[in-house]
């Protein structure tokens, strides 16, 4: 199973921060032109890829190859509000189990490996949530599905497809492989409250 204990690379930190530019820039429109709608910020899968250059590539994708050490994918989850710090709960589920499993002191895994229960505490930075990881020999091909709680609620789910590249070509772009659930992120409502009668 790629690294359960977070790595949270610098490709990572790079797509935030181009993230929170580009939507900074969207939403201040130039003296001389007319005001434009802001582009909406949306909870979305990624995945980033280290070039044999060195250069990182960004993808708005959840299709994963498994590029071993160069690979890594995760999530990002528009809350809005003020930063703060939020208690997470992150439960990854695999369709196959992994060889190998590192994993912090909060995380749970389960005895055949396919199930990861990860509680934290987590930054909210200028109203986004997100997260990453890495892929390690002995991930496995199938579906990864992260269950994500804020605060004890339910808020959203992150279906990615964990695609075997057997060339470990790093040029290859995840856009283009073949993924049943491309796209398949949801966000969940957060529950109302009913007023007494």
């Amino acid at each position: 199973m790629r690294s359960l204990f977070p790595r949270l690379a610098a490709a990572s930190a790079g797509f935030v921060l181009a993230t929170v530019a580009t939507v900074a820039m969207a939403q201040t429109p130039a003296a001389d032109t007319p005001a434009a709608k802001p582009k909406p910020v949306r909870s979305i899968p990624y995945v980033s890829i280290t070039g044999d250059d060195g250069q990182q590539r960004h993808y708005e994708t959840n299709a994963i190859p498994l590029l071993y050490n160069r690979a890594c994918f995760g999530w990002r989850m528009y809350l809005g509000g003020p930063n703060r710090t939020v208690s997470l709960t992150e439960v990854l589920t695999t369709s196959q189990p992994a060889e190998q499993v590192i994993a912090g002191p909060e995380t749970e895994v389960s005895a055949d490996k396919t199930k990861a229960t990860t509680r934290m505490r987590e930054v909210v930075q200028d109203g986004v949530l997100q997260r990453s990881w890495c892929i390690i020999p002995g991930d496995p091909p199938g579906t990864y599905t992260y269950d994500v709680s804020i605060d004890g609620e339910p808020r959203g789910e992150f279906v990615f497809c964990a695609i075997e590249v057997p060339d470990q070509n790093p040029n290859t772009d995840p856009r283009e492989l073949s993924c049943p659930n491309k796209f398949n992120s949801v966000e969940r409502a957060r529950p109302t409250l009913r007023k007494a009668s």
